[in-house]
């Protein structure tokens, strides 16, 4: 599914920064692989959009993401919530990357923990985001890539991650 070059690979962001998710849009849309099909602004719309319910049940409409780009903090219900509640529904094909302004060694570990692909570190300088847009595509079309997290220390509380 994933192998085929020229097949668009439908994203979902969930961030409640507006600012970071036009950046972040901007830098998929030069891309010829990527299609942002949904922004949702908090963990509540992300599951809703994800279970298909309420204004997101018409899948013609709001088409099921192929990857799944979260924020950890996020109004109502937070990041780490989505994923808890991802980590209980039988989504196979779904590959979740975290995008935080965060790099805390807890939150990195936690995430890990919750069955997430890859960390990445936000940015809104247009050459990190570009490089982002690389990683995300090696990572979609490539099956048997490794997960994708900043290496972690023994003892410092925040690592320099995969900042993009």
């Amino acid at each position: 599914m994933f192998g085929k070059s020229n097949q668009k690979h439908f994203i979902l962001i969930a961030d409640d920064s507006e600012e970071d998710s036009f950046f972040i849009e901007r830098a998929l849309r030069e891309s010829t692989r990527f299609q942002v099909i949904g922004s949702v602004r908090n963990g509540e719309e992300a599951i809703a959009y994800l279970a298909g319910q309420g204004p997101y049940a018409d899948r013609q409409l709001w088409p099921f993401p192929h990857l799944f780009l979260v924020d950890l903090k996020m109004p109502q219900v937070d990041g780490f919530k989505v994923l808890e509640w991802l980590r209980k529904q039988n989504f196979p094909s779904l590959k979740v990357a975290v995008l935080s302004g965060s790099s805390i060694l807890a939150d990195i570990q936690k995430v890990q923990s919750l069955g997430v692909n890859a960390f990445y570190t936000k940015s809104i300088e247009h050459a990190r985001l570009m490089e982002l847009v690389r990683n995300l595509e090696a990572f979609l079309l490539t099956p048997n890539l490794p997960m994708e997290f900043p290496s972690l220390p023994t003892n410092p509380s925040r690592v320099s991650g995969s900042q993009v």
